[in-house]
């Protein structure tokens, strides 16, 4: 396929989600050395400082740790977040940047990392180049989330198919659930403990319908798949679901074409449309969808929903307005908190609730709770005088530990100078609470230039962490990443 062929397909994917990759992508081969790439620098707020990225891929064994790694934690910690080969004309965050993978090797009381850029069909084509080709610039990053189902590891954008990966982070090349699926995933599935579904979207931009979801069973096989009406395109980042219920929430962040033709960001917040809970009934297929309205408002991400009696509980990052524009300015100007809405679907009402001030996001449970009450949650602290003092964002001081029943908080602050990101909560085997497990993030050390994973005690949150391991290389900052066990996917000899 030519250059000026990809690039059409590559614009067409995002937009409407219509063109699917049919090349397979060759796996890269393990590396058991430091691979190295052409530096290069940026004034870009989100292209320096914690964002910047790195220019290398390696593998390092023997870290070193302070502290104890517990001997059950037996798995694989993988991160994914946006990390730029070449030099971009212009950057539209969190949007573009090729998705890079930093994995954790947990086993025998010992851990191993090893970095990869997933090698999407886009960044094979400016490798070939050796620089950026803006032609390119709407394309699958596979850069915003790494999540295991049915034995396959699939890696995560908000347009294009899913890139699968191998526990050794090799690229396989796009997954499409055995063709059931010809088009997209959206990047935030929801897995149902007890039933074992997966449960994701898609969404398009120009043809309806522009909302699609999907149900794969236990064993990876599509079950189902829904066209949802929407009155207009727009993004939609994040689901949640509950026993009974599917939910999205139709915020007026909406796709402008003369906006996209011009290489900028595409999406222009419309608060006059207002925003549009939308609940589907998972087990009566008769049913049609729940739609409420209410004024406009944006969330990323949910942080988990579930059902008490007749009424829907949806816990929430909560945007009175959003902008996507990487500027310092739209940053500062922006803030969200930690919100709840219970929903009554038969009477159509909603009662809003903020369960805190705080301006958070990047919101995480542990996982065995999705779709049911639950006690604990845990968010990375978003500091904007920070943010203004160093002109760059993403600089996260600390992490809150929410409990929503008690609606209290506890909150693990780094040592000046370290900032972390996301929080994975990792179950004990035989743990039976939402306190028996551990929590980890990346930490930057921007005083050595250097990352650390920090093992905390949910228990004893606020408590030193039970283990640092320490890295001799810095981690960007990124997005989303979680903790795949031992037992789930055969990561001996990697």
């Amino acid at each position: 396929m030519k250059r000026r062929e990809f690039s059409t397909i590559a614009f067409l994917s995002f937009l409407t989600s219509l063109v699917t990759p049919r090349l397979k992508v060759n796996s890269q081969p393990a590396s058991q050395t430091w691979r190295q790439y052409n530096s290069w620098k940026s004034d870009n707020i989100f292209l320096k400082g914690i964002n910047a990225p790195v220019f290398y891929e390696t593998d390092l064994n023997n870290l070193k740790v302070t502290g104890a790694i517990p001997s059950d934690l037996e798995g694989i910690y993988i991160r994914n977040g946006p990390n730029q080969l070449f030099k971009p004309v212009s950057y539209n965050y969190p949007l573009e940047g090729d998705g890079m993978l930093h994995a954790f090797y947990f086993e025998d009381s010992k851990v191993r990392y090893r970095n990869r850029w997933i090698w999407t069909r886009g960044l094979k084509y400016e490798l070939h180049e050796g620089k950026v080709l803006p032609e390119f610039k709407f394309r699958n990053y596979a850069n915003t989330n790494i999540f295991a189902h049915a034995g396959v590891i699939l890696a995560l954008y908000e347009a294009g198919l899913p890139y699968q990966i191998t526990p050794k982070l090799e690229t396989v090349g796009t997954w499409n659930f055995q063709g059931d699926i010809e088009q997209s995933m959206a990047a935030h599935p929801k897995l149902d403990p007890q039933t074992g579904e997966l449960h994701f979207f898609r969404y398009s931009l120009i043809n309806p319908p522009y909302l699609t979801y999907y149900v794969a069973n236990r064993q990876g096989k599509i079950i189902r798949t829904m066209s949802i009406d929407l009155p207009q395109s727009a993004l939609l980042h994040d689901m949640a679901i509950t026993k009974n219920y599917v939910i999205f929430f139709h915020c007026p962040l909406v796709f402008e074409m003369s906006k996209a033709m011009k290489c900028n960001s595409p999406f222009v917040w419309k608060p006059e449309m207002g925003t549009k809970i939308i609940l589907i009934h998972r087990h009566d297929l008769t049913r049609k969808p729940v739609r409420l309205d209410t004024d406009a408002f944006w969330l990323w991400h949910f942080m988990n929903a579930h059902e008490d009696n007749e009424q829907i509980v949806i816990d929430f990052v909560y945007y009175p307005q959003i902008k996507l524009e990487s500027t310092l300015e739209a940053i500062l100007a922006t803030k969200a908190h930690l919100h709840r809405f219970t929903v009554n679907p038969d009477a159509k009402t909603i009662k809003s609730q903020p369960l805190d001030d705080r301006f958070v996001d990047l919101p995480t449970i542990d996982r065995r709770q999705t779709g049911r009450s639950y006690q604990f949650g845990y968010a990375p602290y978003i500091d904007l005088k920070l943010t203004a003092e160093k002109k760059i964002p993403n600089y996260y001081p600390e992490i809150i530990q929410y409990n929503v029943r008690e609606q209290t908080s506890k909150v693990h602050r780094f040592k000046p100078g370290c900032y972390g990101g996301e929080a994975i909560f990792v179950p004990k085997k035989n743990g039976v609470s939402e306190l028996d497990g551990y929590v980890m993030t990346l930490v930057f050390d921007e005083n050595k230039q250097k990352s650390d994973l920090v093992i905390l005690d949910p228990a004893n949150f606020e408590d030193e962490p039970i283990a640092r391991i320490h890295l001799p290389v810095r981690v960007p900052s990124g997005f989303h990443g979680n903790w795949i066990a031992k037992d789930a996917l055969n990561f001996n000899g990697v």
